[in-house]
């Protein structure tokens, strides 16, 4: 019998209800044990949703010191994933975080730091990063199949002109889109890329709202390759593009409306093995926690992302390229 794990869950809105809630209901040893929301009625419409009622808290530091659990899972704004994190993690919980993991360097580090020193996994949650496309795209870069990395182009569209609430207040958010659906894209380029930032250039347009909805960022990368990162969130739809160049081939992935459409290696469309088998971070979390860690990886990947996001914003203050803090 599979390793029973007990939740505590921190934010009730619709990403916690709408994406975990029934990932966490397709493993029937995983159950949610408590909730944590300062608005009650979120709460009750988790519960609702699980189909179960449990004990519900206001303060997320006193249902962690409170509850016996096993890991934690946040999906709050962006500036509160730090100090939740490192909460749960000092409280020697596993630690599950939706994106990104913090809205600075300095404090992804620490949790990263946090996490290695407690013997904890901590786990972001970037679904593109269990995509078996993306999967079998690092695969083949890593192997030198398009060769050594020269350059990339990525970008994501979104309709931003019906977003609410406190992905648009500057403090609770630390960015706009770049920051929010944006941070998708860092991840999954990075990840797959394992390229490694060194200087950013940004420009930001805030399109009448408090935080950035289109942005264009480009960065230098350690060994010479080069590439832009762009978010533009006053579009219709969502649609996304990643080209990855090397020195013998490319990598090009399409995805819209939120689905893959088509991968072509070298204007080939990709062949997937058998072996490599799509997943979601919640399951990759659930499996590292009952095999006592086979398979995790430090998420190192997200501080190269906080570094981009922090050196983008900081590069569109200063109205010049920056250096990537390391």
């Amino acid at each position: 019998m599979p390793k029973k794990i007990r939740l505590g869950l921190i934010g009730c809105g619709g990403n916690m209800r709408g994406a975990h809630v029934p990932r966490i209901q397709e493993d029937r040893y995983v159950s949610i044990g408590c909730v944590a929301d300062p608005v009650e009625e979120q709460a009750n419409q988790l519960m609702e949703r699980y189909g179960k009622q449990v004990p519900y808290y206001a303060d997320f530091e006193q249902m962690i010191r409170s509850e016996d659990l096993d890991a934690i899972f946040i999906s709050s704004p962006h500036s509160m994933h730090y100090e939740q994190a490192r909460l749960a993690l000092n409280r020697e919980l596993h630690v599950l975080v939706e994106k990104p993991l913090t809205i600075s360097s300095r404090h992804t580090k620490a949790l990263i730091a946090l996490a290695e020193k407690k013997s904890r996994f901590l786990q972001v949650s970037y679904q593109r990063n269990y995509y078996a496309e993306h999967t079998y795209a690092r695969e083949l870069i890593r192997k030198g199949v398009i060769g050594e990395l020269r350059g990339m182009v990525s970008y994501v569209t979104q309709n931003w002109g019906g977003i609410r609430g406190w992905r648009l207040d500057p403090e609770l958010a630390g960015g706009g889109m770049f920051m929010d659906t944006g941070s998708h894209l860092v991840a999954s380029t990075l990840w797959m890329t394992g390229l490694e930032p060194v200087e950013v250039s940004a420009f930001m347009d805030n399109a009448d709202k408090k935080v950035d909805i289109n942005a264009v960022v480009n960065i230098k990368f350690k060994g010479g390759a080069v590439g832009t990162l762009n978010t533009f969130g006053n579009t219709l739809v969502h649609d996304e593009r990643i080209a990855i160049h090397g020195s013998k081939g490319c990598i090009v992935f399409h995805l819209h409306q939120w689905r893959v459409r088509d991968v072509l290696v070298n204007n080939e469309p990709m062949q997937i093995p058998a072996r490599i088998r799509e997943t979601s971070p919640d399951k990759a979390f659930f499996k590292w926690i009952r095999s006592g860690g086979k398979g995790y990886e430090t998420p190192d990947f997200a501080l190269q992302v906080a570094r981009v996001s922090e050196a983008a914003y900081k590069s569109v203050e200063a109205r010049k390229s920056v250096k990537v803090a390391r």
